[in-house]
C-alpha cells in the first residue's frame, strides 16, 4: 500500500469514526447509539491502527535487519499510546454528551483533560525518540518522530473539522 493511499484511509476512517461519535448527541435515540457508537469506534479504532503499522513501515523505509529493532521498540509505544488516545476517546465522548448543555465547569474540566493528554502524547514521543536511538540511531529516531508527528497531525486535523466549536 503506497503512503498517499494510506493517509487518505487513515483520514476516512477517522472521519467516520467522529462522525459515530457525534452520532449520541441526537436527543432521540441517544441511549440506544451508545453501544452501536462504541462497537463502531472499537472496530474503527482497530482498523485505524492495523493500517498505520504499514503507513508506519513504508515510510520508516528500513532494512529487514533494522525492522526487527524497530518493531520491537514500536510495539511497546504504540501500546502505551493506545492507553492515551483512550483517554482522548472519553474526553471527546463526555464532550459530546454534555455539548448542548454545556456548562463553565464542564469546559474547564474538558479543556486541562486535553492539555494533559497533549503533555503526555509529548512525554510519550520524547520518552520512545530516546529508546529508537538508543536501540537504532538518531536519524530512524527522527523519521519515527516525523511520521508520528504527520500522522498525528491529520487525524487531529480531520478530528478538529468535525467536532463543532463550544457555544
Amino acid at each position: 500500500m503506497n503512503y498517499r493511499k494510506a493517509t487518505f484511509l487513515v483520514l476516512g476512517l477517522s472521519c467516520f469514526l467522529t462522525m459515530t461519535l457525534w452520532a449520541q448527541t441526537s436527543p432521540a435515540g441517544a441511549a440506544q447509539q451508545k453501544d452501536q457508537t462504541q462497537a463502531y469506534a472499537d472496530l474503527m479504532r482497530k482498523n485505524l491502527r492495523t493500517e498505520k503499522q504499514s503507513i508506519v513501515d513504508a515510510a520508516m523505509e528500513l532494512e529487514a535487519a533494522d525492522k526487527a529493532k524497530f518493531w520491537a521498540v514500536y510495539e511497546k509505544y504504540q501500546q502505551e499510546l493506545n492507553g492515551i488516545g483512550d483517554q482522548r476517546m472519553a474526553n471527546i465522548k463526555k464532550y459530546a454528551d454534555n455539548y448542548a448543555n454545556m456548562t463553565d465547569a464542564i469546559a474547564d474540566q474538558l479543556a486541562i483533560t486535553a492539555l494533559n493528554i497533549e503533555d503526555q502524547n509529548k512525554a510519550l514521543r520524547r520518552k520512545y525518540y530516546a529508546q529508537f536511538k538508543a536501540a537504532m540511531n538518531a536519524r530512524v529516531a527522527a523519521r519515527f518522530l516525523q511520521v508520528e508527528s504527520a500522522l498525528g497531525h491529520l487525524i487531529d486535523l480531520q478530528l478538529a473539522s468535525q467536532i463543532p466549536l463550544i457555544k
